[in-house]
């Protein structure tokens, strides 16, 4: 019997995929049998490593540095010498008014996420004299039962810490972090503590601001400078309901990081957990605002303000732009497959990609899902081998304001 070049040809191909369970390959020409693995582009990220024993807790305060005048001095210092007392105690001012104390008190808020203990709830008392005005500022606990949530909190803390990641840089440190975070804490508007940073650590419940007590803590223990940032977000946009989240220095430059929306209870896939990592000023005015400046509170809806939000421009440690291989043309797909092989030998939840921005978003995603996520999905199958392989019911979400394609990726 004679065989033509091109019949031998396919029965090699039809042994070759009976022996990798692959079929659907030869109906694609065989695309991945004869080509070796593509190799994923790594991006460099030149920054220094710290070995873990090196990083050192800040003391720096941000925003203590921003006030002006006497007064508001006067008050921030008494604020703090006052607060660290085992009980709460009326404090007296000299230099100071009511909206002295009012902005000191804010920055001292922003600068000491440590502190859980301020019944800021409930407020505080004003007693005006003739030459001096005296502030009642009432905890949540005091003596022996403060003592011991203040031990409860280390106690947290530590495990955080011991447990971080060593000689890594103040990026991977951060992701480390969000991760902690994330996974420990559960956004609960009921906690008692929902407001602290002890919400979040001691008791893994809180709301917006004690997410970013909480990071902030964790980042400035690690040595990485970090603060937070007031405002509202499209969600929670109404004049009483504000939002709050962080700003982070890492080799030199400032981001906007939102570690409660990268903890949404309604995520689809795992790839949420890192859309708000290090965003620009303009990229987070997307779908959050930034209240303004102490000077101008007056004009502020719900009267939030900050006292030092730093300029965030650069892009260069966006994590989605990182760690996202971008869709350009999915003919050429030696990036997009190796981003998939390597979710897959990691065992990974998901593999996301970034869509083109001169690309049609819809007509990008719609073209992938119809043509070619499944011929990926076989790809990195051929490659990963047995052990590894991704499972025929993995779908794709689609997240068009991120401009954002993800696998949500089962194993067989």
């Amino acid at each position: 019997m004679k065989f033509s070049i091109k019949t031998l040809i396919a029965v090699v191909l039809v042994i070759a995929a009976a022996a990798t369970g692959v079929f659907a390959f030869v109906a694609y020409k065989g695309k991945y049998f004869f080509r070796s693995e593509p190799a994923l582009k790594q991006t460099e990220i030149n920054m220094q490593k710290k070995a873990l024993k090196d990083r050192q807790a800040l003391t720096t305060e941000l925003c203590r540095e921003k006030l002006s005048g006497d007064g508001q001095a006067e008050a921030y210092a008494a604020i703090k010498e006052s607060v660290f007392k085992d009980s709460s105690e009326t404090i007296r001012l000299y230099s100071a008014d009511k909206d002295d104390f009012q902005i000191a008190l804010n920055a001292f808020t922003a600068d000491h996420p440590e502190v859980f203990w301020l019944n800021l709830e409930s407020g505080y008392k004003f007693i005006e004299y003739d030459d001096s005005l005296c502030v009642q500022m009432p905890f949540t606990d005091e003596g022996e039962a403060l003592a011991a949530k203040k031990q409860k909190l280390e106690e947290r803390i530590k495990p955080a810490i011991e447990g971080a990641p060593d000689n890594v840089s103040d990026y991977e440190m951060e992701l480390y972090l969000n991760d902690y975070i994330t996974d420990a804490c559960t956004y609960d508007i009921d906690g008692g503590n929902k407001h602290t940073a002890y919400g979040a650590l001691a008791e893994g419940k809180a709301v917006c601001d004690g997410y970013s007590h909480a990071f902030q803590l964790l980042c400035r223990r690690l040595g990485i400078e970090c603060t937070i940032v007031e405002g509202t977000s499209e969600f929670n946009s109404d004049a009483d309901n504000g939002h709050m989240w962080n700003c982070i220095l890492l080799d030199g430059d400032w981001y906007h990081t939102d570690v409660t929306w990268n903890d949404s209870t309604k995520a689809t896939s795992r790839a949420e957990h890192y859309f708000y990592l290090n965003l620009t000023g303009d990229e987070i005015a997307k779908d959050h605002t930034v209240s303004g400046s102490y000077e101008n509170r007056g004009d502020n809806r719900g009267g939030y303000f900050n006292i030092f939000v730093p300029e965030c421009n650069s892009d260069r440690l966006n994590y989605c732009k990182l760690n996202f291989v971008t869709i350009t043309n999915p003919e050429k797909d030696d990036d997009i497959l190796a981003a998939l092989i390597q979710a897959s030998r990691q065992k990974s939840s998901f593999c996301a990609y970034l869509i083109d921005a001169d690309a049609d978003f819809s007509d990008m995603t719609a073209k992938i899902t119809e043509k070619y996520a499944g011929i990926w999905i076989q790809g990195a199958n051929r490659f990963t081998g047995q052990n590894r392989r991704i499972a025929a019911d993995s779908k794709l979400v689609s997240y068009e304001s991120k401009r954002v394609l993800a696998f949500v990726l089962n194993y067989e």
